[in-house]
């Protein structure tokens, strides 16, 4: 592989989207997604949940397609086509992994109601990545399909015959 043959501008918004959004998800589905700790007769105990074990190893599908988005990015595929698949994956299992997480953390605290002094139930650092890395994967799908439609919109440049 040559590397001089590698499309990534770095000054390109959609190319930084695409970068910071797979970085995040890649992080976030290692790490912590909620805790929950009980505290009950001078004891605690507590564990925390993540994507890459629970909710279904949607962790996976994230490293997985993280890693896919990337190598579409630096091959310089298709961006409109493959990109553009690739991003609204990773989006699609962000939010499920989000919503599962949301649900189990209300779903623990219903549980917990009344109880709160020697129980507790909270989001992690992974939760909040998982949430700026949607958002980037997002506005890397806006900046990339804005830039496929500038392109094709651009007025074709009259040819010159050579002689």
């Amino acid at each position: 592989m040559d590397l001089k043959k590698m499309k990534l501008d770095f000054k390109d918004p959609a190319t930084i989207c695409v970068l910071a959004g797979s970085v995040l998800m890649l992080l976030a589905s290692f790490l912590p997604q909620a805790k929950a700790k009980v505290s009950m007769f001078g004891m605690s105990e507590s564990t925390t949940s993540t994507l890459m074990g629970d909710y279904a190893h949607q962790g996976i599908f994230l490293l997985l397609l993280a890693i896919a988005t990337v190598v579409i990015l630096v091959l310089g595929l298709d961006k409109e086509k493959f990109l553009s698949g690739a991003l609204g994956a990773s989006a699609a299992f962000g939010l499920w992994g989000m919503i599962n997480v949301i649900k189990d953390v209300s779903d623990a605290k219903k549980e917990i109601k009344g109880y709160e002094d020697m129980m507790s139930v909270s989001y992690q650092i992974g939760f909040f990545l998982l949430i700026l890395g949607i958002i980037a994967v997002v506005g890397a799908i806006v900046l990339t399909t804005l830039g496929a439609k500038k392109q094709n919109a651009a007025p074709a440049q009259p040819q010159v015959p050579q002689v």
